[in-house]
């Protein structure tokens, strides 16, 4: 049996073949397992770099029925209007559940995709019953995190606005996550990952940074923003190499360890800000371990 090789069988793509109506879009995805429902929610450019990398840790699938899908504007899931807020991303994801019939389901969630999911956890708790974010892009407010930050969108946005979309993307990526990154999703995720990475980069330059920007959310002023907080169980995981490929990961971290009153957290070694790619092993291991001590019927 293999341990530590990361090999993709021919079944290993996954078909977001359904479709779900929500507020103002429809979203694509797929059901896959059987047991406690888990709801996943990707970040930006790539939208099969969570659902895809993790099969290769097979006690998740094999566990829990897992449930991922293509956010608004990604990959064929559509939205009406000219933008999809923070807020719309959570209300969706808690509307798929709604059409799925499921009253509360654990959440995994990385970068973007943790952003909504964090929004999630305080707009709609009792929807929840644990939640593993990888890595929640939230703003920025340390002088370093927020250069760091903005250095790398005028990078990538230049390149965007010559018409070289997927260059804009990679660059915004290894920029974030450090040159290894790629790498790994080019070996972890789906055969085509860079044709769809670049079919998605209107979405990710004209949607996604417009909603992060429009947040109101700030953790110095998060007592204000959610008074009550949320009770869910939360899993904090943190690459161990992120800080040092881009600063603004340890400020996020210590926030969450700090504000939210239920929390653990989980280093993820080998790993920059996109963990999942770079060791899917030790991120469904903690996931799993996660999941399983707060189950929805306890």
């Amino acid at each position: 049996m293999l341990r530590h090789a990361l090999v993709q069988r021919p079944d290993f793509q996954i078909d977001p073949d359904k479709v779900a109506p929500v507020s103002g879009a429809a979203l694509r995805y797929f059901q896959c397992g059987t047991g406690e429902p888990v709801l996943m929610i990707h970040g930006t450019s790539l939208s099969d770099s969570l659902a895809i990398p993790l099969r290769l840790y097979p006690p998740l699938y094999d566990g829990f029925e897992v449930i991922s899908y293509y956010r608004a504007g990604y990959n064929g899931s559509t939205f009406e209007g000219s933008g999809v807020s923070i807020e719309d991303g959570a209300r969706h994801a808690v509307e798929l559940l709604d059409h799925l019939k499921i009253e509360k389901a654990h959440l995994m969630a990385f970068s973007f995709g943790g952003v909504i999911g964090f929004e999630a956890l305080l707009k709609y708790p009792d929807r929840f019953a644990s939640a593993v974010l990888l890595e929640p892009y939230l703003p920025r407010e340390s002088e370093a995190a927020i250069k760091a930050n903005t250095d790398a969108y005028m990078a990538a946005i230049q390149l965007y606005q010559a018409g070289d979309k997927l260059g804009a993307g990679l660059r915004y990526m290894e920029l974030v996550c450090g040159p290894d990154f790629l790498s790994a999703v080019q070996m972890t995720g789906p055969l085509d990952v860079w044709a769809r990475a670049e079919a998605s980069m209107t979405t990710t330059f004209e949607v996604d940074f417009s909603a992060i920007a429009g947040w109101d959310f700030r953790p110095s002023q998060a007592d204000s923003y959610a008074p009550h907080k949320t009770p869910v169980p939360v899993l904090a995981c943190m690459g161990l190499q992120s800080e040092a490929a881009m600063p603004g990961f340890r400020e996020t971290q210590d926030f969450l360890m700090r504000w939210l009153p239920n929390v653990e957290r989980a280093g993820i070694p080998f790993a920059t800000h996109g963990m999942q790619s770079m060791n899917p092993i030790a991120v469904g291991e903690a996931a799993v371990d996660f999941f399983t001590r707060h189950p929805i019927r306890g």
